[in-house]
């Protein structure tokens, strides 16, 4: 697993339980938007065919978790809330533009993956923090699955780039997001 530069503090976990109705409406708009996001890069490669099944999968599972998140939504008496911007995906992605289709591929799968790793550690905090053991199971296996696609994400990248200018925008692409991370305020969400 990807070493992230920056530790999400156990404050964050605390204010994610303290207001977990939030914290869901928030995490089945992140699922849904991957899965979205997955199935973008698979139509903007589609002669790619191992990066086009690797994101069918990965958008099936998220549209999945999505579902899952609906549904405890529905259990506990809420509703989806409105889409609103992702302020740490939005500073993520507005320092990657790039007109280069290679560059912008190598950018997207990486950050795809940093923010899967990020995912990771967020959902197994939440799973660590909360009470209810049949909640807190969940967000444990959602950690586990945010692992495997962070993994999938980073060989993608490997298998299109050679490795020493994968690694050297990864390195850039993690002080990044450490630094993205960091500045957003403790708050009911993913990111």
């Amino acid at each position: 697993m990807l070493r992230l530069r920056y530790e999400t503090p156990a404050a964050w976990a605390e204010t994610v339980r303290d207001h977990l109705d939030a914290f869901l409406q928030d995490h089945a708009a992140n699922e849904r938007k991957v899965s979205h996001s997955a199935l973008t890069l698979a139509a903007q490669h589609p002669d790619r065919s191992d990066l086009v099944e690797a994101m069918i999968d990965i958008a099936k599972e998220e549209l999945h978790h999505f579902e899952q998140v609906f549904r405890l939504l529905l259990s506990r008496g809420m509703t989806l809330a409105q889409d609103t911007p992702d302020p740490y995906m939005g500073r993520l992605f507005k320092s990657v533009k790039t007109p280069e289709v290679d560059a912008y591929l190598l950018d997207r799968l990486l950050l795809f993956g940093l923010v899967e790793a990020r995912g990771c550690e967020r959902f197994r905090l939440v799973g660590e923090a909360l009470d209810d053991q049949a909640l807190a199971s969940f967000y444990l296996e959602l950690s586990a699955s945010e692992a495997r696609h962070h993994a999938t994400y980073l060989t993608l990248a490997r298998r299109y780039f050679e490795r020493p200018r994968v690694d050297d925008r990864l390195d850039v692409l993690l002080d990044l997001e450490a630094e993205v991370a960091s500045t957003m305020p403790l708050a009911p969400r993913l990111h």
